[in-house]
């Protein structure tokens, strides 16, 4: 490996760790969601929620940069998880 790369890689695995930190503490919330949704008799997946959730982090990402369908994609794949977690909550014993 390039001495020069070294100090970059470790750079992009310490940004790895916060993310994968951020998405865990992400599901912690949704699994909280999900437990409120069930109480108050709420539908697991909500699509106007999810089309302003993709909506909202295309635009931030465009606005630092990034390609806003990557963002939309990569959210999409975000969201699917969510609500396979909370449908799992759903299922699961009241």
């Amino acid at each position: 490996m390039s001495a020069s790369l070294s100090p970059l890689r470790e750079e992009i695995d310490a940004l790895d760790t916060q993310i994968v930190e951020l998405l865990a503490r992400r599901f912690a919330v949704v699994r909280r969601v999900a437990v409120v949704k069930k109480a108050e008799g709420l539908p697991s997946v909500l699509p106007d929620r999810i089309a302003a959730v993709k909506e909202r982090a295309a635009a931030m990402g465009q606005a630092k940069g990034l390609d806003p369908d990557f963002v939309s994609n990569l959210y999409q794949m975000i969201i699917d998880e969510a609500c396979r977690l909370e449908e799992k909550h759903f299922a699961s014993a009241p």
